[in-house]
């Protein structure tokens, strides 16, 4: 199958397509729970540390990140 056809590219271009849609979906969703929870404890009267919450979701994508990478690897030494 290396002759060149739509077959050979194919699984990389839709696992990268993949990888990005679940990474924005993934974003969005950590997003919304942060912006939710400042709404909530912003109508309480509480204050909201902000830079702490920027941070927290700057960790979660970075290990989601590693944990991403780290699995291409592990998949490609088994595989091949």
């Amino acid at each position: 199958m290396n002759d060149g056809s739509w077959g050979d590219w194919f699984p990389y271009l839709a696992g990268a397509f993949k990888l990005i849609i679940l990474g924005i979906g993934a974003f969005l969703a950590i997003k919304w729970h942060f912006d939710e929870d400042k709404r909530v404890k912003e109508e309480a009267g509480e204050v909201v540390d902000q830079s702490s919450s920027i941070k927290k979701v700057a960790l979660i994508l970075f290990l989601l990140l590693l944990v991403v990478i780290l699995v291409v690897y592990a998949t490609d030494k088994l595989l091949y």
